[in-house]
């Protein structure tokens, strides 16, 4: 039952501390975290042609027999590292404020990636976990990060998390919360996915992300 509707019972998550509670979001202080991540195609994340990246994340963690990855901890030899929840995806592409939600894509901004986050538990620094042996797998630290979340439910694709994401920028604007932005003046944001594709929808768990500046008391 518990395969059928997808649970994430056991896996481990991103440690945070909630800051703020209101209706339809909270905010989260993030601690730092460990991420492998792999760009989709130029299609992006979504489109037929995206070469969604999750099978590349998931044989690096050994999800479908050996990993592919060495661990210098363990002789250079190959380590499986246990699935965590959420997935992250960051599509960097502008939202408009206003009705209705308009979305274009980017012209010079980072490509669209997805980002398993390496179990906390194990690994506190890049240098100390498996170095991929696939080279579209990098490794990065995020650091301390508040970021603002809105939960949803059902499928986890780009318009919902689109149109979610509008909705949170809109409540954040009216809660006085500042949004960072990209170098290219976009609203830094990611979207996770908590549940397989084959979980029920409606038990589905989702969530829109983005970077806030410190409010002042």
């Amino acid at each position: 039952m518990g395969m059928m509707l997808g649970s994430t019972r056991g896996l481990e998550m991103p440690n945070y501390a909630v800051v703020h509670k209101a209706v339809s979001y909270e905010v989260r202080r993030y601690a730092p975290s460990i991420v492998a991540e792999c760009n989709f195609a130029k299609g992006g994340w979504g489109e037929g042609d995206d070469g969604s990246p999750f099978g590349v994340l998931a044989r690096y963690i050994g999800v479908f027999g050996k990993p592919e990855n060495l661990w210098q901890s363990n002789g250079g030899t190959a380590e499986p590292i246990a699935m965590t929840a959420p997935v992250i995806v960051t599509a960097p592409e502008p939202i408009s404020m206003t009705a209705p939600v308009l979305v274009s894509p980017t012209q010079g901004d980072n490509a669209h990636t997805m980002a398993f986050v390496l179990p906390a538990s194990r690994f506190q620094t890049v240098a100390a976990a498996p170095q991929p042996t696939d080279s579209r797998v990098t490794l990065r630290q995020l650091p301390e990060r508040l970021q603002a979340v809105r939960t949803y439910s059902w499928n986890f694709r780009p318009d919902s998390a689109k149109e979610q994401l509008a909705a949170l920028l809109a409540d954040l604007q009216t809660d006085g919360w500042a949004v960072k932005h990209t170098a290219a003046g976009h609203p830094e944001w990611q979207a996770a996915g908590y549940n397989p594709p084959f979980a029920l929808p409606f038990l589905k768990r989702n969530e829109v992300l983005v970077s806030v500046e410190e409010k002042p008391n």
